[in-house]
């Protein structure tokens, strides 16, 4: 059994592109945006460190000179869009180790991400017969958490999911889904858009809500070529993304209301305040 994970995160920006919540905030791109005096992207970092099922860590999109993380990390330089950040952070996983194993990838901006959240995910999916796991959280755990998070959320007849931007799955089943699931990365926000791409039929089951979790599981087999499916983490803070400026503030109000959350109690490095 595999004891120790590798993981990228991806925290890369659209130098050409406005981002509403770096805007917002007035820091140079989102993965900057202080939360609890630190960068969001510091505290996606510390989240692995305190996991203890972590092994190396890589950042794409970020600066040696732009954080000072507190533990070692491997950076590469930001990409154009998403999926050549998760490219770029899947080749330099291969580049530190070329075996085939396991390997964890996830977004810069899970902002109240833990320790927990991540051995919690990782457990999840052990036994690992699969090739790719992704984590979601049911709409109800999100609503009653953050009643205004707006988060895109995907019907299906055990109920409705949002993703939770976290992946596990093994190095080589992720180079070889690159191209297949380009579209669906483009598309990611727009469900309608993810669904009709998959065919008539699972279109005619989306509208009368008969899509379920085994369809979504076989479509990942015909579309990517993987073996595969989703895994249903019970806390809402998986889920909570900041991809609105709302949302930003969402996440702020939440750590006010939770002083004991570690995004609040994490030590901050020599010299730091608050932001």
């Amino acid at each position: 059994m595999q004891e120790r994970f590798d993981a990228f995160i991806t925290a890369g920006y659209d130098p050409d592109k406005l981002d509403q919540v770096s805007v917002a905030a007035g820091a140079a791109h989102k993965s900057l945006v202080p939360l609890a005096g630190m960068p969001m992207a510091w505290h996606v970092v510390q989240a692995l460190a305190e996991s203890g099922r972590i092994g190396e860590i890589v950042v794409v999109g970020l600066e040696p000179d732009e954080i000072d993380f507190g533990v070692a990390v491997h950076h590469v330089p930001n990409q154009p869009n998403l999926w050549a950040s998760q490219n770029a952070g899947l080749r330099k996983l291969r580049e530190l180790n070329p075996d085939d194993r396991y390997i964890l990838a996830l977004s810069a901006d899970i902002a109240l991400l833990t320790g927990n959240i991540i051995d919690t995910f990782i457990k999840a999916c052990e036994p690992l017969t699969s090739e790719v796991y992704w984590g979601v959280v049911h709409k109800d755990v999100m609503l009653a958490a953050f009643p205004d998070s707006k988060r895109t959320y995907l019907p299906l007849r055990e109920g409705s999911f949002c993703s939770s931007d976290l992946y596990l799955g093994k190095l080589s089943a992720g180079f070889r889904i690159q191209e297949r699931v380009r579209y669906f990365i483009d598309n990611r926000k727009n469900v309608l858009a993810q669904v009709w791409k998959l065919g008539l039929p699972t279109m005619v089951k989306f509208l009368f809500r008969r899509l379920g979790m085994a369809d979504i599981v076989e479509l990942a087999y015909r579309i990517a070529d993987i073996h595969g499916g989703p895994v249903v983490l019970p806390v809402a803070e998986a889920g909570m993304d900041v991809d609105k400026p709302e949302q930003l503030l969402q996440v702020r109000s939440y750590l006010e209301r939770h002083p004991e959350h570690p995004a609040n109690t994490r030590r901050r490095p020599a010299g730091q305040g608050e932001v």
